[in-house]
């Protein structure tokens, strides 16, 4: 059977077992995160048609993770990774599960859109630090940038199937039904978790005898002490602030209310994006090699800006989706290169806690989405994606003059110049799950 040029390059992390089930978890969890983020926005412009009510009920759903974040990261460190995992996925199907069932019974109210979002984002805020920091242990150090590439891949490849399901399903179906659709997702998700198969003592040699705040301060004197963690930490404070409600906020909007694409257009610009993120994350998964990853950071945050821009410049759908897939290509792979080289520059001891450092920056996503929805309310939906746009630009240009140099410093595979890369090695699989390298059996 002909094989795809480079295919043993761009997929080699999914030769190992342990990896393999992480990412098809992966793959379904970013299914439904996908799905719920169109059938929320469907849901709560339905009951309410209220730009702000969006902007609040993304708020809460992205608020846990600023809550919550560091603690879940110094939990990750100290626990048993595959099992808060498993919680936090059946936490997350129940919620799926309720808000279907009343959506279906047509007892929906909005109070159950905002709890149930609280509810599934305080479990996403523990879910991302353990998944992120799980990869070191399923692939050896010369497949991790990839396996990162990978998941992002999953997570991009979603946007596409969950968000294009999500509107599809939202033609024949209610979202009440797209949610218990969600739910059953969930429930393979759950199995693929508890069919890992990890160090079990892993778990008892974290702990130590300090407690879990003394962790915490321990995590910020480290991610302090080494300057690409900080500043690498620190930069994505712009994506996530200014740039992550272009997905959450302007893209209903531009759908339901200045394209008049209806609730089906929600889930074909949100496919959009995932094109190109998909694009993006294969790219970095087949040359995770880039010469200076640092500066390339800063590179996708001005041409994400000015995507940003040009979208809110034009009035055409097709233009708007290939700007939108452009966005998404340089987000995705922002966040491959990013996560990369926090988990390269780390010892293993503390990946939970640095990139729950990382979800606490994702946790001010929903401070953008207030932001963005009184940009929106007291400006419009174009003039309020210029303005994002614009700063974002600014910024970036900004951090360009101040940083350049520590970021060219960063060397492809997360290393700074003259610094080995710190990695974990990966955990024993059970005799015989790993196979040789070779050929990729069909449909992985």
């Amino acid at each position: 059977m002909p094989r795809l040029p480079g295919a043993d390059t761009t997929f080699r992390a999914l030769r190992h077992r342990n990896y393999r089930l992480l990412w098809l978890g992966q793959t379904g969890h970013s299914a439904t995160l996908w799905m719920d983020q169109v059938a929320r926005a469907v849901l709560i412009l339905d009951l309410t048609d209220s730009a702000v009510m969006l902007s609040l009920v993304i708020a809460t759903r992205l608020a846990p993770i600023l809550l919550f974040g560091l603690i879940a990261g110094a939990v990750a460190d100290r626990y048993d990774r595959k099992r808060i995992l498993t919680v936090t996925q059946c936490t997350s199907t129940a919620c799926h599960l309720f808000i279907g069932v009343v959506a279906v019974a047509g007892i929906v109210e909005v109070w159950h859109v905002f709890l149930t979002a609280g509810v599934a984002g305080t479990a996403m805020a523990f879910n991302q630090p353990v998944r992120q920091s799980l990869i070191p242990r399923t692939v050896p150090p010369e497949d991790l940038l990839n396996a990162v590439a990978l998941n992002s891949t999953a997570l991009s490849f979603m946007r596409i199937g969950g968000g294009a399901f999500a509107g599809a399903l939202l033609v024949v179906t209610s979202v009440g039904g797209v949610y218990l659709i969600t739910a059953g997702i969930y429930l393979l998700v759950i199995l693929t978790t508890l069919l890992m198969r990890f160090d079990d003592g892993a778990a008892a040699r974290r702990r130590k005898d300090s407690g879990l705040f003394a962790d915490l301060a321990e995590g910020f004197r480290y991610v302090a002490s080494q300057p690409v963690l900080f500043v690498v930490t620190g930069l994505s404070l712009i994506l996530f602030i200014f740039g992550f409600p272009y997905q959450q906020v302007f893209v209903p909007l531009l759908a339901k209310k200045t394209l008049d694409l209806g609730d089906s257009g929600v889930g074909f610009l949100a496919g959009a994006t995932g094109v190109g993120a998909f694009a993006g994350s294969l790219f970095v998964a087949w040359k995770s090699d880039i010469a200076r990853p640092g500066l390339q950071l800063m590179i996708n945050m001005l041409v994400f800006g000015a995507a940003l821009v040009a979208i809110s410049l034009q009035q055409n759908t097709w233009l708007t989706a290939l700007l939108l897939a452009l966005a998404g290509s340089m987000t995705v792979t922002y966040m491959a290169f990013t996560n990369g080289i926090l988990l390269s520059n780390s010892t293993p001891e503390m990946h939970g806690r640095v990139m729950s450092l990382l979800s606490l920056d994702r946790g001010l996503i929903p401070l953008g989405a207030i932001l963005a929805g009184f940009l929106v309310q007291g400006l419009g939906i174009r003039p309020g994606l210029f303005t994002l746009g614009a700063a974002i630009i600014a910024m970036s240009g900004l951090v360009l003059l101040l940083f350049g140099r520590r970021l060219a410093e960063i060397r492809s595979g997360g290393a700074v110049r003259g610094h080995a890369p710190v990695h974990e090695p990966p955990a024993a699989e059970p005799a015989g799950s790993r196979s040789a390298p070779g050929p990729l059996p069909s449909g992985q």
